[in-house]
């Protein structure tokens, strides 16, 4: 396992390395007006810092001798109903809308992951449909699809 996690973490430096080095061709530009370089430099210098950091604290630590369980078949089906849970937000975005999608997302993935009461999953979902579409519609000006609502 560790072997692997080492693994990961350089093939991960490597890649952050690369998008470091693709970036010095871009214009950076400063803090005030960035240029098209400034974020996949400051991202690659923050990915190459991060991965050294987990590569080192791996190199640190003591093999594990519990080897990773496996995953049980609920696991597994937890697993396949979030994957559909997103591509059928992607798909429903456009037709139904973004608050609507949010919610039947919202709802799919609480009742996927721990599967709490109904009123609190329909609370936190509506809450979390309409926070989302406050930051990104109101505060932040993106466009998003009205879809059936309108909204």
């Amino acid at each position: 396992m560790k072997r692997f996690e080492i693994t990961a973490a350089a093939a991960l430096a490597v890649l952050a390395a690369y998008v470091l080095f693709e970036s010095t061709k871009l214009r950076i530009g400063s803090i005030r007006v960035p240029q098209t370089g400034f974020y996949p430099r400051v991202l690659g210098f923050l990915l190459v810092l991060l991965t050294l950091i987990e590569l080192l604290r791996t190199l640190r630590q003591r093999e594990s001798a519990i080897a990773p369980g496996k995953i049980a078949s609920e696991g597994w089906f937890r697993i396949c109903v979030i994957l559909a849970s997103m591509l059928g937000f992607a798909l429903l975005l456009e037709r139904v809308g973004f608050l609507l999608a949010t919610f039947i997302l919202m709802v799919l993935l609480l009742r996927a992951i721990e599967a709490p009461r109904w009123p609190k999953v329909l609370i936190v979902a509506l809450v979390t449909s309409f926070l989302s579409y406050g930051l990104f519609a109101w505060l932040l000006g993106v466009p998003l699809p009205g879809g059936i609502l309108g909204i």
